[in-house]
C-alpha cells in the first residue's frame, strides 16, 4: 500500500493553507492510497536544543509528540506539507517539527545510515500561501527550507504550489482556480 503523509504547516486552523491542502488530498484519494494528516498546531514539539543526542544513535532523545511521526516519515511513499509565509519562511510550530529532524540529519550524515530501507526515495509537494502579493523572493526561504528537509529524507521535491494574494483568512475558498490547481496537482502526484 501506497501511503501519503500530509503535513498541515499553519498555527491558523481552517486557513488557506488547510484548504489547498485538503483540496489535495481530495485529488489524490484513490482506494490502494493510505493518507496521514499531521496537524502540527496540534502537536506539542520542542524545538532543537543542539544536544547531539542524535549523533549517537540517529534518534531524537527529546520525548514529545516527534517521537510519533518520525515513523510516519519514514514509512511515506509521498509528503505534502502546506503552510503560509511568515517573514518569507515558514511558521515557528512548522519549523520546530523540521528542525526536529536533524535526527535524520545526523543519521544520514553522521552514521552513514539509510534513512529508508533499499535506499527508497520518496516524493514530495510543497504548497505555500501568503497574504501579499508576489514579491522577488516571497516564497525563496520557504521553498529553501522545505527542499532542505525532503532531502534529508530523501525525498524528491516534485513541485510546489505558490499562492501569493491571499489577504483573508479563507479567501483560497472563493479562488476557483486555485482550489482546481491544487486538485489536480493532488490527482498527478506521483507516488
Amino acid at each position: 500500500m501506497e501511503k501519503v503523509i500530509a503535513i498541515f504547516g499553519s498555527p491558523r486552523k481552517e486557513g488557506n493553507s488547510d484548504i489547498l491542502l485538503n483540496e489535495f488530498i481530495r485529488g489524490i484519494t484513490k482506494s490502494d492510497i493510505k493518507i496521514e494528516s499531521v496537524v502540527v498546531r496540534d502537536l506539542q514539539i520542542a524545538p532543537c536544543n543542539s544536544c547531539g543526542g542524535c549523533w549517537e544513535s540517529g534518534i531524537c532523545v527529546i520525548d514529545d509528540d516527534m517521537q510519533k511521526i518520525y515513523p510516519l516519515l519514514v514509512e511515506a511513499d509521498g509528503i505534502v506539507i502546506s503552510s503560509p509565509i511568515y517573514f518569507m519562511g515558514v511558521p515557528a510550530q512548522l519549523k520546530a517539527f523540521i528542525d526536529r529532524c536533524q535526527s535524520f540529519w545526523a543519521k544520514k550524515y553522521i552514521l552513514n545510515l539509510p534513512i529508508r530501507e533499499g535506499a527508497r526515495i520518496s516524493n514530495g509537494f510543497f504548497i505555500a500561501t501568503a497574504a501579499r502579493d508576489k514579491g522577488v523572493d516571497l516564497f525563496s526561504g520557504a521553498v529553501k527550507t522545505v527542499k532542505a528537509f525532503f532531502h534529508v529524507l530523501d525525498t524528491k521535491y516534485t513541485g510546489d504550489m505558490l499562492c501569493s494574494g491571499l489577504e483573508g483568512k479563507t479567501d483560497a475558498a472563493d479562488k476557483q482556480a486555485l482550489l482546481k490547481q491544487a486538485y489536480n496537482e493532488g490527482k498527478s502526484f506521483g507516488i
